[in-house]
């Protein structure tokens, strides 16, 4: 009596053991969102192979992806649009199905989010006549009102998406001039890093990364980086990639 109950045990646990694999999705959803670096855009302003689509490759490769979208980027996104594009849950059309901005949150397992470079671009450029000179006290000024909203908006994300999110800090585009010192840059990292930390979300930076690697912004007239910088922004992607989440996959 006793060996038909072991031998009905063994049998139960391996039913649910094989509809747990025939119906459990272990592959990853991955949604990459912001502005020109998660378009993708090189330096020579075409949209090209971002660092996103390296890492969808990467998850591929590797058996990992089920589905990958940068659609919700825009090159000149800044903090305000993707907060707007949030919180008007937007809606795109692809391959004849309609999806919604918040839905494709929910349902990511990874999260990407390059945002914020265009607002600082934009108000420093305002800022001054001369791009050769740039006052501390107005560049700290200026990002200390952004880092408001960039918490706001990072705060909001983690609403609609508890798993894995990574967010991009900012380079010198201004490398080749000098024109920045090194103390601004690390500045931001510090104070970005603090405010990610707070929700739980990773951050990477990419003025560590991209400082002294003039080959990651070849061109001196464009602020964007070359297919070097994007494959750089994908290998410590995958650094910081949580690596439970892709050994139980």
């Amino acid at each position: 009596m006793k060996h038909k109950k072991l031998i009905v045990f063994i049998l139960l646990l391996l039913i649910i053991y094989f509809i747990y694999i025939t119906f459990h999705d272990d592959k990853i959803n991955y949604l990459s969102i912001g502005d020109f670096l998660s378009v993708g855009v090189n330096s020579y302003n075409e949209n090209s192979y971002g660092y996103s689509d390296y890492l969808a490759n990467y998850l591929k490769e590797k058996n990992l992806l089920k589905n990958y979208s940068k659609d919700f980027a825009n090159a000149d996104f800044r903090i305000s649009d993707l907060q707007h594009q949030l919180d008007m849950n937007q809606v795109i059309n692809k391959q004849n199905k309609s999806l919604s901005f918040k839905k494709c949150l929910r349902e990511a397992d990874l999260v990407t989010i390059s945002i914020g470079a265009n607002d600082l671009l934009t108000e420093i450029n305002m800022s001054t006549s001369d791009i050769e000179v740039i006052e501390e006290d107005k560049i700290l000024e200026i990002f200390a009102d952004k880092m408001l909203d960039f918490e706001k908006l990072l705060k909001d994300i983690r609403k609609y998406n508890t798993e894995e999110i990574i967010v991009l800090g900012y380079y010198n585009p201004y490398e080749y001039k000098k024109i920045i010192p090194d103390r601004i840059f690390n500045y931001f990292d510090n104070k970005m890093k603090n405010v990610t930390e707070k929700y739980d979300i990773k951050f990477i930076s990419l003025f560590q990364l991209f400082k002294n690697n003039e080959n990651y912004l070849p061109n001196p007239t464009n602020i964007h980086p070359s297919s070097l910088g994007y494959e750089a922004i994908y290998k410590q992607i995958v650094k910081q990639l949580d690596q439970k989440m892709l050994a139980f996959r």
